[in-house]
C-alpha cells in the first residue's frame, strides 16, 4: 500500500477514509523471500508474558447507523491483552487469527493484502506471529492499569501486534476494539468476516465537499467514541479477567483517526485519566474535532506527531494555502492550551520516521536489515516515551523526561503544554 507524506494531515485527501498504516514499502519487492531480512516482531521487554482473549460485543445502535450485522445493532470485537505467566512451551498467536482460513477466500484474501501488502503470505505462513499465548493464564494477585486501543482507519488492531505486546509486558492491560466502522476487516468468533463499511452521508448540509467529508468523519468519530463507553461500561460483566483490571487507572490510545477518537473518547467520558493521540491530528481541523458541545479535555493528553513542514507545493497538492497551514497549527496550539493539566506535544523528526512508524508495518516491510533496524528503533523510541506517559499518570510514577521544561532529544523535541 502507497501513501503521500503525511496524508493523514489532510482530510482533502482522504486521510480518515483512507488512512494506511503499513509501511509505504510493503509491496511484492519489500517482502520478496530471497531477502536476508529476518521479518518477525521483537520480542516483548517487560517482564510479562502476554495472553490475548478475543470477546464478541453487541451494542444496541441507531437504526440509521452502519451495522455489522442486521437489525441495528453494532458488533464489537474486542481483544483482550494482559499480562500472563511467562512460558517457553507455548507457541504465539496468530498474528491475525485464522488468517489461513482467512486466505482460502479470494475476496478476504484480497482484502487482507490491501491492510497487510506482501507481509500477508507470512502471516498465513505462520513466519509471523505474535508472541502472545491465546488465553494463557493471566498473573492474579494484582490488578494492572487500562488501556484501550484503537486502530488507524481501514487497518486493524493486530497492525499495533509490537506495541501492544511490550506495554502489556510491563503490567497493562489493553482492550483494542475492532468494528466495521473503522477496521480494515474484522473476523468475529462465528467465522464471519467484517470488512470496512463507507462512512454514511453527513447530516451536513453542507454543499463543500471538503467540509461534507469532515462532517461524515466527525459523526463517525462520535459514534466510536460511544463504542468505547460501551466497552467499558460492560467489561466488567463479560469477562473474568475484569478482575485484574482497575477501573480506577484508565487510558486510551490511538493513531491516526484512532488518536482522533482517542481524544473524543476522552472528552466524553471521564473515567478515563489520560489520553495519547499518535500522528491523530486532523488539517484543516486541527489537534481534533471540535464539537457543538464544547466538552474540553480535563485529562492530561499527549499529541505524540511525526514533524513534517509541508512545501508550497505539497499544500498545493492539498489544495491549501500557506495562510490557512498556519491557520490550522495557531488552532491545533489553542486546542492543546484547553487540555487538562500535565498535557504534551511531541515531535518526532528522527530518520525514517513516518506517519506508519507506530505500526508494525515498517519493520515486517523493510527491504534489508539495515532499514528494519532503523525501524525497529523508532518503534522502540515512541513506544517508551508513550510507556512514559502512561507510568506518569497511570502509576504514579516519576518520569523526568516530562518536566515542566522543553526537552529535547535526539531526533525528538518534548513540550509542555501551558494554558
Amino acid at each position: 500500500m502507497k501513501r503521500g507524506p503525511n496524508i493523514h494531515r489532510h482530510l482533502m485527501v482522504l486521510v480518515l477514509l483512507s488512512s494506511m498504516v503499513w509501511a509505504q514499502n510493503s509491496g511484492s519487492q519489500a517482502a520478496d523471500s530471497q531477502s536476508d531480512v529476518k521479518r518477525e516482531l521483537p520480542i516483548p521487554s517487560g517482564e510479562y508474558g502476554v495472553g490475548r482473549q478475543a470477546l464478541d460485543l453487541t451494542e444496541n445502535t441507531h437504526p440509521d447507523s452502519p451495522s455489522s450485522i442486521a437489525g441495528g445493532h453494532r458488533e464489537l470485537m474486542v481483544y483482550i491483552w494482559y499480562p500472563a505467566r511467562q512460558s517457553s512451551s507455548k507457541r504465539g498467536s496468530d498474528y491475525f487469527p485464522f488468517a489461513a482460513q482467512i486466505d482460502k477466500d479470494p475476496k478476504y484474501k484480497e482484502a487482507a493484502r490491501e491492510i497487510f501488502g506482501a507481509s500477508w503470505a507470512m502471516i498465513v505462513d505462520g513466519s509471523i506471529h505474535a508472541h502472545a499465548v491465546t488465553d494463557a493464564r493471566p498473573v492474579v494477585g494484582a490488578q494492572f492499569p487500562l488501556v484501550l486501543f484503537f486502530p488507524g482507519y481501514s487497518s486493524t488492531t493486530f497492525s499495533y501486534t509490537a506495541q501492544i505486546e511490550n506495554l502489556v509486558s510491563y503490567g497493562y492491560v489493553v482492550v483494542a476494539v475492532e468494528d466495521t466502522n473503522g477496521s480494515g476487516m474484522v473476523r468475529f468468533l462465528d467465522g464471519r468476516i467484517g470488512l470496512i463499511q463507507s462512512p454514511p452521508p453527513s447530516a451536513s448540509n453542507s454543499t463543500d465537499p471538503l467540509q461534507a467529508m469532515i462532517a461524515s468523519a466527525q459523526e463517525g468519530t462520535q459514534t466510536s467514541a460511544e463504542h468505547a463507553r460501551y466497552v467499558l461500561d460492560t467489561l466488567k460483566r463479560i469477562t473474568t479477567l475484569s478482575e485484574i483490571m482497575n477501573f480506577s487507572r484508565i487510558g486510551v490510545v490511538g493513531h491516526s483517526a484512532g488518536g482522533t477518537l482517542a481524544a473524543r473518547a476522552c472528552q466524553i467520558d471521564p473515567r478515563i485519566k489520560v489520553c495519547i493521540s499518535e500522528d491523530g491530528e486532523v488539517n484543516p481541523v486541527g489537534a481534533f474535532f471540535d464539537y457543538s458541545d464544547h466538552n474540553s479535555m480535563q485529562q492530561p493528553f499527549l499529541l505524540i506527531q511525526v514533524e513534517h513542514d509541508p512545501t508550497d507545493e505539497e499544500l498545493a497538492r492539498m489544495h491549501e494555502s500557506r495562510t490557512k497551514w498556519n491557520e490550522f497549527l495557531v488552532h491545533e496550539q489553542w486546542q492543546l492550551r484547553q487540555c487538562g493539566k500535565g498535557s504534551y506535544l511531541i515531535r518526532l523528526h528522527r530518520p525514517g520516521m513516518g506517519h506508519s512508524s507506530f505500526s508494525d508495518g515498517p519493520l515486517l516491510s523493510a527491504r534489508d536489515n539495515e532499514q528494519a533496524a532503523i525501524a525497529l528503533e523508532n518503534l522502540r523510541q515512541t513506544e517508551e516515551l508513550e510507556k512514559a506517559f502512561l507510568d506518569k499518570y497511570l502509576k504514579d510514577a516519576s518520569m523526568p523526561i516530562f518536566g515542566q521544561t522543553d526537552t529535547t532529544l535526539p531526533g525528538i523535541s518534548i513540550e509542555p503544554i501551558y494554558k
